[in-house]
């Protein structure tokens, strides 16, 4: 467990450095899937519409997704890491620290439960009928450029994590963390 916190928090830290590094970049890429995700939840639009958006969305997350990935790739060949020794290494990371690997998607599902669930919840249960679709439109909204971009960064960090301090880091030295 402690292993599995260790890769969490230093995830956390290049997720967090990352974000601030690229701020316009990522929260670019979130205003899209923000601005739709409050429409579609304030208003009901026409389903040819909702759906155009809905795959406008999906393609912005996938843009975003690539960018991450880039910024992390292009930050371990900075260090001397390639494609392939990165891919070599998080496999090597992922077999050497099996338990704290699956153990990143139970913090996946508690951040889920705190970051979802519970809003929902006291909003199902403490805001009006009348004012809902207004605060859960705008909560919504500001998941898109907070809690969703972060998870990306947040998961991408867990890659680059077990990248970094894989067990065969002989073979080409460690970037500082």
């Amino acid at each position: 467990m402690r292993q599995a916190l260790t890769v969490s928090m230093a995830a956390l830290r290049w997720a967090a450095r990352t974000y601030a590094h690229h701020p316009l970049s990522i929260l670019g890429l979130s205003l899209v899937p923000t601005v739709q995700r409050f429409l579609v939840v304030r208003q009901d639009l026409p389903t040819p519409v909702a759906v155009t958006t809905e795959v406008l969305v999906t393609l912005v997350r996938l843009l975003l997704l690539v960018l991450i990935v880039r910024i992390m790739m292009r930050e371990l060949a900075a260090a001397g890491i390639d494609r392939h020794a990165a891919w070599s290494r998080l496999t090597a990371g992922i077999d050497a620290r099996r338990a704290a690997f699956w153990l990143q998607w139970v913090v996946l599902a508690v951040a889920f439960v705190i970051f979802d669930v519970i809003p929902n919840t006291v909003i199902a249960l403490a805001v009006p009928e009348a004012d809902r679709a207004m605060v859960e439109a705008v909560v919504v909204a500001v998941k898109n450029p907070t809690v969703i971009a972060f998870t990306f960064l947040w998961m991408a960090g867990v890659a680059r994590t077990l990248i970094v301090q894989s067990a065969d880091a002989r073979a080409v030295p460690a970037p500082a963390a």
